[in-house]
């Protein structure tokens, strides 16, 4: 802190001094200031008197709770749910588009919102020409092993959104498909190789025991056991 002093003297020139001084909390002699003290400190808990329990035994509480509380909806709310069952009724005919989800019991999930759509070319009904331009617009979507058309989504925040916008999709394709504006006969569809699936031999199959074999293993069983029975002899079973 700078104080300024005037000074006057007989002259008429006046001269300024400047004095500097500090505050009497910091004129003496800095010590170093005590740190705080840390709640959980070791050095200031409390002494432990066994009285409680330790984490490990809190924790297993906390399991066994955890547990039990499955337990209970198990026994009292599980058994509400029969009101809302409904039969199982297999697809129609017409029902040609199949749909998969995913949900998570207990928590969310980003990936319940995707949905992957999977329909059968022949299902669709469009001719060779229709079929041939549709599976160019399909591109890396159409498997050629099963003969289906997979579609997933999961753009939009919601499963019924994602749901509508595959089938959207897929009636734009089939719209494109029937066109005739622009028929791309002149494209080549490249399709990959459908996977074989291999057949075991039917002459690798191993045929099954004979009479006679039969008669012969039951021959050698009935002289091992007689064998063993003596007492002086020992014959070991792998070189019969």
């Amino acid at each position: 802190m700078l104080k300024q002093v005037i000074v006057r003297q007989n002259t008429a020139k006046v001269t300024i001094k400047q004095f500097s001084t500090s505050s009497v909390a910091l004129a003496g002699r800095q010590t170093p200031r005590r740190k705080a003290e840390k709640k959980f400190d070791v050095s200031f808990m409390p002494k432990f008197d066994f009285d409680d329990q330790t984490t490990i035994g809190h924790n297993l509480f906390e399991n066994i709770r955890e547990v039990r509380k499955y337990l209970r909806k198990t026994e009292f709310e599980l058994p509400k749910l029969n009101a809302y069952a409904k039969p199982f009724e297999a697809p129609k005919a017409d029902q040609i588009l199949k749909f998969k989800s995913h949900t998570y019991l207990g928590e969310g999930h980003p990936v319940e919102r995707k949905v992957v759509l999977s329909v059968n070319i022949d299902n669709l009904k469009l001719n060779e020409t229709e079929k041939h331009k549709f599976l160019l617009l399909s591109g890396p979507r159409y498997n050629v092993n099963t003969n289906e058309l997979v579609m997933s989504s999961e753009r939009f925040p919601h499963r019924k959104q994602n749901k509508k916008f595959l089938i959207d999709t897929l009636k734009k394709l089939i719209q494109e498909a029937k066109d005739t504006k622009d028929t791309f006969a002149d494209i080549p569809l490249n399709l990959p190789k459908p996977k074989q699936r291999l057949e075991f031999p039917k002459e690798w199959i191993k045929s099954p025991p004979t009479e006679s074999v039969k008669k012969t293993a039951q021959v050698l069983e009935e002289f091992v056991e007689a064998v063993k029975s003596t007492e002086n002899v020992k014959v070991d079973e792998k070189t019969l």
